[in-house]
């Protein structure tokens, strides 16, 4: 079972009987986050902006039809990818392979201000460990971002990708692996 805030559960309880505050204040909490996550799928700023203010008219205007959730960052950062993924993949459907690709991947570009040991690795460490996450297959990449970018638990991210919890596992066992591998092959003084 997921754990969340009272005042989270609160405020979408109140949200779901037309509350129009509770709808503000859901979306000034996880804005943050839904940009973040957001702008890691599209890359493109304002199409991300676009595409969080859509979801929440959606969900106003569909409030009566929404039920209680589990966790509500969890359910608006699956919607936001849905949403994102979708209009997409509608903009370049002339590409054959695109279909496949969008469901199975997604090109998560990590900046070196959110590399993990920002204040303790020299600048080439830094460095160093950008180009090895840059370097995993992007759902390796996606898992790694919402487990400890954005503090999301395996349940979360399962209800966030699709996938189930033993391949979210696999992915990040695989994940820090590597990591560990490359940054022991350039560094052999430290170990992640």
């Amino acid at each position: 079972m997921v754990d969340y805030t009272s005042n989270e559960q609160r405020l979408w309880e109140s949200f779901l009987k037309g509350d129009l505050k509770a709808w503000e204040q859901i979306f000034k909490l996880f804005y943050k986050d839904l940009y973040g996550y957001g702008i890691k799928l599209s890359s493109r700023p304002e199409f991300t902006k676009d595409c969080i203010h859509e979801l929440f008219v959606v969900l106003w205007d569909r409030r009566a039809h929404l039920d209680e959730v589990e966790s509500v960052k969890a359910y608006l950062l699956a919607s936001l990818r849905r949403s994102l993924l979708k209009k997409i993949r509608k903009k370049r459907k002339h590409y054959v392979d695109w279909d496949e690709k969008v469901h199975t991947t997604v090109d998560i570009q990590f900046s070196p201000e959110e590399v993990i040991i920002r204040d303790e690795i020299k600048a080439d460490k830094r460095n160093a460990l950008y180009k090895a996450l840059d370097s995993l297959p992007d759902r390796q990449k996606e898992v790694l971002y919402l487990k400890y970018f954005n503090g999301m638990s395996y349940d979360e991210i399962e209800e966030i990708l699709g996938i189930n919890y033993q391949s979210i596992r696999n992915h990040m066992y695989r994940a820090v692996k590597r990591l560990k591998k490359i940054m022991n092959d350039q560094f052999s003084e430290i170990a992640i």
